[in-house]
């Protein structure tokens, strides 16, 4: 009877430890932050002298050191700078007859990692944080019929650098009720470096309709203001 007693603890026991020292699988750790921004960048610089401005979107996710307010941030981003479309014939012959929309998107894809002092929490937290990685310059572009209903049937590489980059930013993050939610306010400088880039004024075509490529040079430096939101178990 003694050996059918335990058992029966160990059996209720085991599960009863599980639900309270386990996480359910649909929720975070609580040393996990996740988020995401819409944003609009500025060019500085020399950039401004070719860029009037940019659009893009930002996720992040973060590790919160113990119970410190640091947190180790790995950042993703993407930022359109320019584009254009021209509508013209898919080929020569027969195919004159079908006409297709060329589109060329100027884009920047960053990443980092670094610290960020602040993490959202169950009242209004300011933030600030560092970072290093990188930011490639890529212009791309893309073909599609002209309802573009069916989207891209063939897209291609025009033009790509990339650079080592710095980044330092700065934010508050406004919780929303008491689920962990946070509305994310913030702006960051994005020091790129010297890079090569294509504008939508840089592709242009010969006598014999081939295009040009005239890439620009000098610094990208990048501020850009985020509106997001970010998320964190407590």
């Amino acid at each position: 009877m003694k050996q059918i007693a335990i058992l029966s603890l160990l059996l209720v026991s085991t599960p009863l430890r599980a639900q309270y020292s386990e996480p359910p699988e649909d929720q975070l750790p609580r040393s996990i932050a996740i988020g995401g921004t819409l944003h609009y960048g500025s060019p500085q610089g020399e950039f401004a002298s070719n860029v009037n401005a940019a659009f893009g979107a930002n996720g992040f996710v973060g590790w919160q050191l113990g119970n410190s307010p640091l947190m180790v941030r790995a950042d993703l981003g993407w930022d359109i700078y320019g584009s254009r479309s021209r509508y013209v014939p898919l080929g020569t012959g027969p195919l004159g007859l079908i006409r297709v929309n060329v589109n060329t998107t100027n884009n920047i894809y960053s990443g980092g990692i670094g610290l960020q002092a602040g993490v959202p929490g169950r009242s209004f937290t300011p933030y600030v944080g560092g970072s290093i990685g990188f930011a490639a310059f890529v212009t791309s572009s893309s073909v599609s019929g002209s309802d573009q209903s069916n989207g891209a049937f063939a897209s291609s590489t025009n033009y790509s650098d990339g650079t080592f980059a710095k980044t330092v930013y700065g934010g508050v993050y406004l919780p929303i009720g008491d689920n962990g939610v946070a509305v994310d306010l913030g702006v960051r400088y994005h020091w790129n470096g010297e890079a090569r880039y294509l504008t939508e004024r840089d592709i242009t075509f010969d006598q014999g309709n081939n295009p040009v490529l005239s890439p620009r040079f000098s610094r990208a430096d990048l501020l850009t203001i985020h509106v997001g939101v970010a998320y964190k178990r407590r």
